[in-house]
Order: structure tokens, then C-alpha cells, then sequence
């Protein structure tokens, strides 16, 4: 085979239509309007011509874009589907190429979305593309079928798919049937009249019968198109009527006259057929390996000719596959072949499939003779991404423990889409026989993460990685997707450890997509610290890479739901408002991260009735029911008046199991001790807080830090002489963790009591504060001034506003000041404008009365 044809896979070929096929004028007339429509569903049994139909179709409208794709059961998963989707647009769209690159580096089934959303994006801007998608009815796997009714609910509309398929799609077509955009073509409509019937014999198959002869093979085939094509076969190797003993042409009747037709061919014609049937395609040369024999190209001729159940896939490259219901029946004879004759006949056909460079064939003939340990090497070779880990499925856990890079990977695929099930199974086999250890620290690791240990990371443990046979990019995504795990550990140095080591991996293979997930997991890390400001300039530098490379255009919205965080800690609620705009359009691809952020935004502006409707909803996704996420919804919903009570009671028990198992996080304790704050067990709440600022001033946790500090001013507040000392040492520490990346969003619930202390702390403390901790606290005293209209003035035009009440000119103010007299005029205009006033008087006297000269720096 040429290299061309060995690297195109067989699946992604339209077949070529038999040479004098009835033109079937009514349905083809349909297909004709398939632009007036989104989805076009071809409906009937085996056999019953939606392949020949739609090839025809086809090749009689090569005007147009058509991308073809034939299914098999393999493609029952959400990789494998997408790989082929993505696969058969090459030819026609040249950039696809960067998505490509991209999924295959992909470890998480959510992530499919926005490798969808990629491909929405660049299809949206090319012409009209039409991708039929054959034997759509091996398709059963929910991932799939979600992914597939977003693609089509979400593409532009120079685009559409075709389904060839014996069963009804699993996925939601109603919205497609409202709208008049589904076209359905049915068995009825798919059976042959009589006279098609009696032009298939005539010409199709050039068959010498009378009239009524055809009448009666028609009538018995009810217009079933491979049932005709059965009988007549049959009939011209038996020239006597096959049809008078039968009555119903049912499975076994299928399989009587599919053995008469074998029968009666030549030995070495029969022989040929029973040994190929193993081939998801053939051609001369692949022929030829396989059955250690020249001149294969005559029989495929002669057989081809004889109108067998023979689909030719590329008449120039002379590429066949068997119908299905043939190939069927011819594999039944295999299968009484002795079993060491089948071993080396898949063993060859695998070895035939590598040599032109089809992986996927490969392994299934190895798989088909249950060679697991070849197979693995396959994979371990050719398949280290989830496409090729999917066939991992089909060999025992026994085999694959044994090749510790393949076991680790794959206990990382289903760690990273939460399948905990499969990760707890894959390590009891591993540990199996070990009394309970192992001698790879790789998988002592893995066992601390699906148990939550704290195992830390150690040089042993990284070196084990390091001398993995894998690729670079395999290590460096093993590397990030650890990162996210220890984050949410709370291992912060060993996530920023295993970061730095994926770092020096894309700086070698400079793979921006590498680089974007070290930069996500950085961006994390860093607003959970509370660093916002490298956070910030971090969220820069991921735009910037998305500006360079326009095929990650799909994860702007990642960055967009990623700053918002940074906004709301800040209180720049507009800037957030403005950042989740981006997103809108595109809340199915983030989902739960749109909603949770669009939440913070809602109950920051006040509007805790919008925030308890978006709490319900974030409640249907799964991971908000999951004991590890459920924190971070509750923090907010305790403070909806009692419509949350049983939940927390529900997190009370909850906490006390994983605190038994020591699984505690800093976020789940902070709720905790609001709720025993609430239910007046005070000292245990005090006791809990010391304990969280303990680990967050060791660890740098800022935000979870402040929180933990006015909590517990909250509660010490009740006995203000008491505590006083104390008070004003909690919120100078407070203070001075939030001023240099302005963390807001702790202090917003300012009662007056708090209030008070911060007004305590800046007549008795502010010497004690540097300049911009000074600005800080102004910030927040204003902040507070819930009474008022809570015009906010900068430091310095509360400053220009102090000088201007003194009577001072403008130029002394500006001397006063070292500004300039221009500037001096734009300070006094801002002050007048958010003020809403026209002259000095009015000015001094309605900021006086708002409290705003008190909190004007002495200094």
C-alpha cells in the first residue's frame, strides 16, 4: 500500500457505489434538500441500501463537502468518536490540524467540550460542510451522545450531520423536529418498489430472469434490499426456484442461502473469503501478506464481479470491505478454523495493519486472539493518550499491572475524570500478593491520592516518573494534572514542585497547550494564596498564549471565568460583571464554573434571591453533592435564613467522618466553625479558627487566612473591653495579609461593631501601618459606611478634599500636595461630580456630613 493510503484510515473513506446501482430517484430527491436541514437521519435494518444510497448520493454531488465516517463498536467512547469527527475534516479544513494536536493531549472527558467548542469556532468560519457519519447505531455511550447533541445544537448553520443507523440516535432530536431542521428518511422509504426491485436484478446484477421469476423474489423480500440480493445470488448458483420452499425470509433463511452462496463458489474463492473475513479492509497487498500468496488481486476482481456482499471503498486504490452481514456469516466459518490457524492469521493481519501504519486494526486482531501482552506493547508504542488507552478496557488488570507506565496512566485517566471506582480496583490488583506493598513508589503515591494521604513528594517518587518510557508530553501532562490533585490537597509546595519539573519539559517541546495547563494550574494556586497580582499577570500571559495560537481560542473562556475570581476578591464587581459577559454564550462549556462565579457575583451585589436560585441549580451538578466540593457551595448558602438548615446538618455529620479520616480542608473547618458559631458553641468555634490561622500563616494561605481572622473578630467583638487588645492585633494581622493584593471580599460583611475596631485601629494604631496598609484601611472604613451612600473618593481626593476645607487656593493645595494646579482642578472636579455638588461650600459641607472627613489621613 502507499504511504498516503497507510495513513489514512479506512473509516474516513466514502464508499464507492456499485457500478450500475438503481438510481433511487424519491429518496435522492430528499437527500437533495439535506442544506434546508441540521440533522439528517437515515433509518433501516442491515442490508436495507443507506449506505449505497447516501454513496451515491455522494458521488453524484461532488460540488459539495462531504466528510464521511463508518463507526464500529470501538468508537463507543467519547475519544475515539471526537478522534474520528476530527480525523474526517482534515481534508477539508486545513487548520484542523492544531485541534487535533490539541485534543490528543487531553486527559478529561469534561475537556471535550471545549475542544468542541474549538472546532464550533473554526467550522463557523468555512464553507458548507456536510460529515455523514455511518453505522451511527453502535453509539450507546452517554458522553458521546451528550458531546453529539451540544455539536449540533451549538454549530453554525453551514453545518451538518448525516446518520446512517439501524436504531433511533440516544441523543435529544426533539428541538432539531420543532424547528423543522430534521430530516428523516425510514425503512418504509429505504425498500425497494418493483420495479427498483426488477432494476436491481436486470442491471445491478445483471441476472437473465423473466418477469415473474423477479415478482416473486421481490415479493419475498418486501423491498428489502439485501434480502433480493441474497435470493438472486442464490438462485444463479442453484438455478432452481430457491424461493418456492420459503415463506419467511427470516435470520435462519438469511443464513441458508449466505451457505448456498458459499458453497457453491471455487475452493480457492471460499478460502479466501473465510480467511479475509477477518479484515476491517483489504486490498491486494494487505491480501496478499495476510494469506502468503501472489495474485490475491483476481479473486478480490473475480468476487467483486460476482456482486458479493463486497463494498468498494476506493476504486483507484482498489480498497474493499465486507458488508456486515456477510462478514458475519463469513466469520462463523472462521471460527471452526483450528484455533491455531485463527491465532496466525490475526497475528499476521495485526502485523499486516502495523506495517501500514493502522494502529487501531492492529490491536484488535491482537485483542481478537486475546494476545493482552502484545496488545500492551501496542498501546505502550502507539497509544499513550486516551484514544489508545480505551482499549485498555478490553485487557485484564492482571496483564496491565505488569507494565507500570501503562498502569499509571491509566489509573491518572480515571483519577483525572473523577472514577474513583476503577482507580481503587486497578491498585488492589496491583498491590495484590505484595503483603500490602508495592515496589514502586509511583503507586504508593497514587494510593495516598485516592485515600487522601498525606504522602509527600519525594526524589524517589519523581525520579520513578522521570525514568518512565513515556513521552515528554505524557510526563509533562502528569505533571499538571498532579498539580490540580495536591492542590486541592492543600499541598501547595509540592504542587509549585511538580510544576517547575513540567515546566522544564515545555520549555524543551515548547507545546503550547502543555504551557497553558501549567499556567492554569499556576493562576490557581496563586488566588487561592491570595497573590492576585502575579495571578493576575499570570491570567495576561494565558491570553497572550491564546492570542498566539488561535486553535485554543475554545479556553478564553477558561481565562475569562478564571479572572472574574480575582475581581470578586477585590470587590471590582463591575470588572466581574464585564468578565462573565465574555462567557455568556458559552455556560454549557464552564457550566459549574460560570455559575459558581455568576453566584459570588449575586450575593456580593445584594441579591440573595438570584444567588439561592443559582445555588439550586449549581446543587444538580454532581461534584457540588460530593462530600470534597460541598464547602464551597454551604459557605454561601448559611447565609440564606434557614432554607439550608438540613444540608448543614448533613455537612455536620459528614465533617465529623472525614475528620475521623483525617480529610479534612481548611475551607470545610472555616464553615464548621460557623456553624458552631451558630449553634453557640463558641470556644469550640475560637479553638477551630486558631487552628486554621495555624496552617494558613505556615502555608501563606492568605484568603483563607483574613477569613479566619474576622471570624474570630466577630466573635471576640461581643466583649470589646475584654478583648480589646487582642481585637486590634487580629485586624492589624488582617490588614496587613490583604492591602498588597487588596483582598475585599473577606471584610464586605463589615458590621458596625467591626466598624468600630477599624476606626479604633486607625486612631490607635496607624503609625503602626506603612503608607499603602494606611490607604487599605481608609478603603475599608468606607467600605463599611453602610448608613451612607457610600460615595467612594480616592486616597488623594480625600486628601485634596481636607486641604480645600482649609479655604487653601488651588495653587497652595497643589503646593501642599507636590501636584500640579492642573491636576489640583481634575481632583476638584471628580470630587464635585461624585458628589453630585457645584462649589467648595457644598462639597466640605456634604462630605462632612457623610463622615468622609474622619477618615481623611492626618499625615
Amino acid at each position: 500500500m502507499k504511504r498516503e493510503v497507510q495513513i489514512i484510515s479506512t473509516k474516513l473513506m466514502t464508499p464507492t457505489p456499485r457500478k450500475n446501482y438503481v438510481r433511487r430517484e424519491n429518496v435522492l430527491k430528499k437527500l437533495e434538500t439535506l442544506y434546508d436541514y441540521k440533522l439528517v437521519v437515515v433509518k433501516g435494518s442491515a442490508g436495507s441500501g443507506k449506505t449505497t444510497i447516501c454513496s451515491s448520493f455522494v458521488k453524484e454531488n461532488q460540488e459539495f463537502s462531504i466528510a464521511w465516517i463508518t463507526l464500529d463498536k470501538e468508537n463507543n467512547n467519547v475519544f475515539s468518536f471526537w478522534y474520528y469527527m476530527l480525523e474526517s475534516m482534515r481534508v477539508y479544513i486545513e487548520e484542523i490540524k492544531d485541534i487535533i494536536s490539541l485534543f490528543q493531549m487531553i486527559m478529561h472527558k469534561d475537556d471535550m467540550k471545549r475542544i468542541i467548542v474549538a472546532l464550533i469556532n473554526l467550522l463557523s468560519t468555512k464553507d458548507d460542510i456536510t460529515i455523514i457519519i455511518d453505522d451511527f447505531h453502535y453509539i450507546t455511550d452517554v458522553d458521546v451522545n451528550k458531546t453529539m447533541e451540544y455539536f449540533l445544537k451549538h454549530s453554525s448553520e453551514n453545518v451538518r450531520i448525516v446518520l446512517l443507523t439501524r436504531e433511533e440516535p440516544k441523543f435529544y432530536v426533539g428541538d432539531f423536529l420543532i424547528s423543522g431542521r430534521l430530516l428523516e428518511i425510514g425503512e418504509e422509504e429505504l425498500k425497494f418498489s418493483a420495479d427498483e426491485g426488477f432494476r436491481f436484478i436486470k442491471d445491478t446484477l445483471r441476472m437473465d430472469l423473466n418477469y415473474e421469476v423477479i415478482h416473486d423474489m421481490n415479493m419475498l423480500a418486501e423491498g428489502w434490499i439485501g434480502g433480493l440480493q441474497l435470493i438472486a445470488l442464490a438462485r444463479s448458483y442453484h438455478k432452481n426456484d430457491c424461493t418456492q420452499h420459503m415463506k419467511v425470509l427470516n435470520k435462519y433463511m438469511i443464513t441458508y442461502l449466505s451457505k448456498e452462496i458459499l458453497d457453491a463458489l471455487e475452493e480457492d474463492e471460499k478460502d479466501f473469503l473465510v480467511k479475509t473475513s477477518i479484515l476491517s479492509y483489504f486490498n491486494e497487498e494487505i491480501c496478499n501478506k495476510l494469506l502468503e500468496k501472489q495474485g490475491t488481486k483476481e479473486i478480490i476482481t473475480r468476487l467483486f464481479q460476482k456482486h458479493l456482499f463486497i463494498i468498494n471503498l476506493d476504486e483507484d486504490r482498489g480498497i474493499y470491505r465486507y458488508h456486515a452481514i456477510f462478514q458475519q456469516f463469513l466469520q462463523h466459518s472462521f471460527k471452526r478454523l483450528e484455533k491455531e490457524k485463527q491465532k496466525k492469521l490475526r497475528l499476521r493481519a495485526a502485523e499486516v495493519y502495523e506495517r501500514c501504519g493502522d494502529f487501531e486494526e492492529c490491536i484488535k486482531q491482537l485483542l481478537e486472539m486475546q494476545c493482552f501482552e502484545d496488545a500492551l506493547r501496542k498501546i505502550e508504542v502507539h497509544g499513550q493518550n486516551p484514544q489508545g488507552w480505551s482499549y485498555l478496557q478490553h485487557i485484564p488488570l492482571t496483564c496491565i499491572v505488569q507494565n507500570k507506565e501503562m498502569t499509571f496512566q491509566l489509573i491518572f485517566y480515571h483519577y483525572c475524570n473523577m472514577e474513583f471506582e476503577q482507580c481503587t480496583e486497578i491498585l488492589n490488583i496491583v498491590y495484590e500478593g505484595e503483603s500490602g506493598h508495592h515496589p514502586w513508589r509511583v503507586f504508593e503515591f497514587c494510593k495516598a491520592l485516592i485515600e487522601e494521604n498525606n504522602l509527600q513528594l519525594d526524589v524517589l517518587f519523581i525520579n520513578e516518573i522521570e525514568d518512565m518510557d513515556i513521552s515528554d508530553v505524557t510526563k509533562a501532562i502528569i505533571y499538571v494534572e498532579l498539580s490540580f490533585f495536591l492542590r486541592f490537597q492543600e499541598r501547595i509546595k509540592d504542587a509549585l514542585y511538580v510544576l517547575d519539573k513540567a515546566s522544564v519539559l515545555e520549555k524543551r517541546m515548547k507545546n503550547p497547550y502543555v504551557k497553558m495547563g501549567i499556567l492554569s494550574s499556576l493562576c490557581q494556586i496563586k488566588e487561592e494564596l491570595g497573590d492576585l497580582k502575579e495571578c493576575e499577570s499570570l491570567y495576561k500571559q494565558l491570553f497572550q498564549v491564546i492570542e498566539q495560537h488561535p486553535f485554543l481560542s475554545a479556553l478564553t473562556v477558561t481565562c475569562h471565568i478564571g479572572i472574574t475570581g480575582i475581581y470578586l476578591k477585590r470587590l471590582q464587581l463591575e470588572e466581574a460583571e464585564k468578565s462573565l459577559q465574555h462567557v455568556q454564550g458559552d455556560e454549557a462549556v464552564v457550566g459549574k464554573a460560570y455559575l459558581y462565579n455568576l453566584m459570588e457575583l449575586q450575593f456580593l451585589k445584594g441579591d440573595k434571591q438570584q444567588a439561592n436560585e443559582t445555588i439550586r441549580k449549581l446543587q444538580t451538578f454532581e461534584v457540588y453533592q460530593n462530600e470534597l466540593f460541598i464547602s464551597s457551595i454551604l459557605k454561601y448558602a448559611i447565609h440564606v435564613d434557614g432554607e439550608y438548615a438540613q444540608q448543614l446538618d448533613q455537612f455536620v455529620l459528614m465533617y465529623k467522618q472525614k475528620k475521623e479520616k483525617k480529610k479534612l480542608r481548611t475551607e470545610d473547618k472555616l464553615l464548621y466553625a460557623q456553624i458552631l458559631l451558630q449553634k453557640g458553641h463558641v470556644q469550640e468555634s475560637l479553638q477551630l479558627l486558631d487552628e486554621v490561622a495555624e496552617f494558613t500563616r505556615k502555608h501563606k494561605v492568605k484568603v483563607l487566612l483574613i477569613e479566619a481572622l474576622l471570624l474570630k473578630v466577630l466573635i471576640l467583638g461581643n466583649d470589646m473591653q475584654k478583648h480589646k487588645r487582642e481585637l486590634l492585633n487580629l485586624l492589624r494581622e488582617a490588614v496587613h495579609y490583604s492591602y498588597e493584593n487588596h483582598i475585599l471580599l473577606p471584610y464586605l460583611r463589615i458590621d458596625k461593631q467591626i466598624q468600630t475596631l477599624l476606626m479604633l485601629l486607625k486612631e490607635e494604631r496607624l503609625q503602626d501601618l506603612n503608607e499603602r496598609e494606611r490607604e487599605f484601611l481608609y478603603t475599608l472604613l468606607q467600605l463599611g459606611d453602610h448608613d451612607k451612600e457610600n460615595i467612594l473618593l480616592s486616597n488623594r481626593e480625600l486628601e485634596v478634599l481636607k486641604v480645600l476645607a482649609t479655604g487653601a487656593s488651588n495653587k497652595k493645595i497643589g503646593e501642599q500636595l507636590c501636584i500640579s494646579i492642573s491636576t489640583v482642578k481634575t481632583h476638584i472636579i471628580n470630587i464635585y461630580s461624585k458628589l453630585h455638588v457645584s462649589n467648595r461650600v457644598e462639597a466640605i459641607k456634604k462630605a462632612t456630613e457623610q463622615g468622609m472627613m474622619n477618615y481623611i489621613n492626618p499625615n
